[in-house]
């Protein structure tokens, strides 16, 4: 019989892809910080042409919370950045999980509490172990 059992997916943290990420997280705030200018000034355009007062106050209410949304994008940004400056070379960072296919049979041992991780180094998969997470376990 064919199960499917979550793995989990761990990325080892060294100084390339370090690297890699704080130039992704730059290139996204410089993108944030793009949409935001174009909104202020698309907010400015709109509120020429917009001639009753309770119509303003709708496009600017509007136009204000998108840019307070990017806004706060901008500081999570900031936050994981900090984050990643602190983190040392080596530390495994959780990637996400993915699906596997696991085949059992009548009298396979079953380990309830174990789990499966696939951890990546600089791209490559390092090391495939199984792991015991406390929290899975019942009592």
């Amino acid at each position: 019989m064919k199960l499917l059992r979550k793995v989990t997916v761990k990325q080892i943290l060294t100084e390339a892809k370090k690297k890699t990420l704080l130039k992704q997280f730059d290139l996204e705030v410089i993108q944030i910080e793009r949409e935001i200018e174009q909104m202020k000034f698309q907010l400015h355009k709109a509120l020429k042409d917009v001639t009753e007062k309770s119509e303003k106050v709708m496009v600017r209410t509007r136009f204000q919370q998108e840019i307070e949304n990017r806004e706060e994008q901008l500081k999570s940004l900031a936050f994981k950045i900090q984050q990643l400056h602190k983190l040392e070379i080596g530390t495994e960072m959780n990637e996400g999980t993915v699906e596997s296919i696991s085949e059992v049979q009548v009298g396979d041992r079953w380990s309830e509490s174990g789990r499966t991780e696939i951890i990546i180094k600089d791209g490559f998969i390092h090391e495939f172990r199984e792991s015991r997470n406390e929290d899975d376990r019942m009592v």
